[in-house]
């Protein structure tokens, strides 16, 4: 089939999203990451395509707290993140929380990247319209803002994305790749910046979400991290 033959092209280490959490929850396990005494919380795009994996990881860790907007850069600030970490539960004074980042992208039926066939509808769409409104817009100059109608995530996720290379992304993947480390960069930025680490121990987990036309999804791992109290974070291999 020609959408798996561009999976397996594109993203050679992908595997379903199911694996992918069961080789994290394998991974964390060991670092005391048990069930009753975690707490996930998920950024992906705000995109319903995205939803299955907060479904999957509500399975294995309970209810996620939300912490995604567009390009599943974290979008939630300082107050929302003081919020998330709240929620943490505490074990011998000491919490366990478990962070996931996955921007998104799809695979349309004939091996297209970057696009998907929704549900009743007949015609591909961008799988992340804000993806590909950042490359458009990155190609030929942004829109002048409506009035009335900010566009301060978007503007956002440029800045950050922008700010991962000098060099302009060519298509649709190259720009997700970017983003996958943009997320993971933000990601470890803000949570050094409320110094999560002093109250609780860290795993981060980033990605690339990818949607094909059977709706099994899968994850392409781009970047995984442990972080105790030491403040030091330490890759993890997945």
């Amino acid at each position: 089939m020609l959408h798996i033959e561009a999976l397996n092209k594109a993203f050679p280490s992908a595997v379903s999203s199911e694996q992918y959490l069961a080789r994290v929850a394998k991974l964390v396990s060991p670092l005391g990451f048990a069930r009753e005494h975690s707490f996930a919380a998920v950024s992906v795009c705000r995109d319903e395509l995205t939803q299955s994996f907060p479904d999957l990881v509500a399975r294995r860790w309970d209810q996620p707290f939300s912490l995604g907007g567009l390009g599943a850069l974290p979008s939630l600030g300082r107050t929302g993140w003081r919020a998330a970490l709240s929620h943490v539960p505490s074990d011998h004074d000491r919490g366990h929380l478990i962070v996931f980042g996955l921007p998104h992208i799809g695979i349309d039926p004939e091996g297209n990247i970057g696009q998907s066939l929704r549900r009743h509808q007949d015609q591909v769409t961008p799988t992340c319209g804000a993806m590909a409104a950042l490359l458009s817009s990155l190609r030929n100059g942004f829109e002048p803002q409506t009035p009335g109608l900010d566009d301060n995530e978007a503007d956002r996720l440029r800045r950050i994305v922008d700010s991962q290379s000098d060099q302009l992304p060519d298509n649709l993947l190259e720009l997700t790749r970017l983003a996958a480390t943009a997320v993971n960069t933000e990601m470890w930025a803000e949570l050094d910046a409320l110094q999560a680490h002093t109250e609780m121990d860290i795993a981060v987990f980033c990605g690339i979400q990818i949607h094909l036309p059977d709706e099994v999804d899968f994850v392409s791992p781009v970047a995984s991290a442990f972080m105790g109290s030491d403040g030091i974070a330490t890759e993890l291999s997945i």
